[in-house]
């Protein structure tokens, strides 16, 4: 395939293993890679969307990349994806699709609850679905902020309200649950915003739409007219997999192949596909969830997990404390809202400039607190760092800027 799509590919890799600016051109993407990508972002399916196949593959090519300039230069250099250069990113998402159920419903499924939440409920001490400031605290507890997706006119906002303010002023995310027709509409889309902005006071930067509706014709266009900073739709309903074979962040691209400003995080995992769909137990889910972010984690990705609100009191729904425990006690992982992970990402993106016959690296802005170069070196080079520090991880160099003159010297070993 050639033309946009060859540029574009180019520029999706270039940014997403944080190469020097302007490192790679059209033709240095393998054609099989540029297909796919192209493939994915027009919504052609993958044969088998089992494994991110698609990043697995980036992460090939990150290696004959750096074999390359070993052997030309005695050196590589890359921006590590998450700060501190840890081996992952986890996103954690919750839909608010429903805050309460009717009575009726509440006592034909109280089997799904525990004894003793059921019976708190019926004495209005708590709420079983409406557990928005419990995930707060839980997460709070751990360290971890989280982003919660709330629709606009499926239940009365003056019901959330309280919730919603309390979540932005303590640096929890609220965004958007796109209502039926936002994903395909640009006038039914702004009026989901105004109507969540005019409910609850907070204008929302991120959004996912409901049940995953995505229409890979329109959906980004939309997306990108409403101003939102990034959609996390893009993922699987009723199996696990990784629906674009994708795991890290990407500026999707518009009619003429050129990214958009908008960024998509991959939707990794839904709790629904495990207890809904494959009809998992317990036991069986925490080991999917297990396996599906180790996936991620051997190519340096992000797990985006949706797990929705009403469901942590549940039977199967009630596994989110355990994968919030486990990932409080990780060391070396970024967990974040989509809005912090959007953030980072953009941030993420200032120039990793080479100069000096390419062996100045410095960088073209500011860099963000946590950025981190990843440096690898041929015997006989040597590395002098000026307003940076360096730390070793293996046969790797882990560069941190500390200062505006930060800059990299590497000299020998050519």
């Amino acid at each position: 395939m050639t033309g946009p799509e060859t540029a574009y590919a180019a520029s999706f890799v270039e940014g997403s293993l944080g190469l020097a600016a302007g490192s790679l051109r059209p033709g240095d993407v393998p054609g099989d890679l540029v297909d796919g990508l192209a493939s994915v972002m027009r919504g052609v399916p993958l044969e088998d969307t089992s494994t991110p196949s698609l990043e697995a593959r980036i992460m090939e090519l990150l290696a004959g990349l750096e074999r390359s300039a070993l052997e030309r230069d005695g050196f590589f250099v890359r921006k590590a994806r998450w700060p501190g250069a840890a081996p992952l990113a986890v996103c954690l998402t919750h839909d608010v699709d429903n805050i309460e159920r009717p009575k009726e419903h509440v006592l034909k499924v109280r089997d799904r609850f525990s004894k003793a939440d059921f019976q708190r409920a019926e004495k209005g001490l708590i709420s079983l679905y409406d557990n928005i400031d419990l995930i707060r605290e839980r997460e709070g507890e751990e360290g971890f902020r989280s982003s919660f997706y709330l629709m606009s006119k499926e239940y009365p906002l003056e019901k959330v309200k309280g919730a919603a303010r309390r979540l932005h002023a303590k640096g929890w995310e609220v965004g958007l649950h796109g209502d039926f027709g936002t994903h395909d509409s640009d006038s039914e889309m702004r009026k989901a915003v105004e109507r969540l902005t005019g409910g609850t006071g907070i204008r929302p930067r991120g959004l996912r739409e409901h049940y995953l509706r995505f229409d890979f014709g329109k959906s980004w266009r939309v997306m990108e007219g409403a101003g939102f900073d990034y959609d996390t739709t893009v993922g699987n309903n009723d199996r696990l997999g990784f629906k674009l074979g994708l795991a890290t962040p990407f500026h999707p691209p518009d009619e003429g192949w050129r990214p958009m400003r908008l960024l998509e995080l991959p939707l990794s995992l839904m709790d629904t596909t495990l207890w809904g769909y494959l009809k998992r137990s317990e036991e069986e889910g925490f080991g999917d969830v297990t396996r599906s972010m180790g996936m991620v984690e051997g190519v340096e990705g992000l797990f985006t997990l949706l797990w929705h609100q009403e469901a942590v009191r549940m039977k199967g729904g009630r596994l989110y404390w355990r994968v919030l425990k486990g990932l409080g006690r990780r060391k070396g992982v970024f967990v974040g809202s989509g809005a912090e992970v959007a953030r980072w990402w953009r941030a993420r993106e200032v120039p990793l400039k080479l100069a000096t016959g390419g062996r100045l690296i410095t960088l073209g802005a500011r860099p963000p607190k946590g950025l981190t170069l990843i440096l690898r070196t041929r015997a006989g080079t040597k590395v002098r760092v000026a307003a940076g520090s360096v730390t070793k991880r293996g046969d790797a160099h882990l560069v941190s800027p500390t200062g505006p003159s930060f800059k990299v010297q590497v000299s020998g070993g050519g």
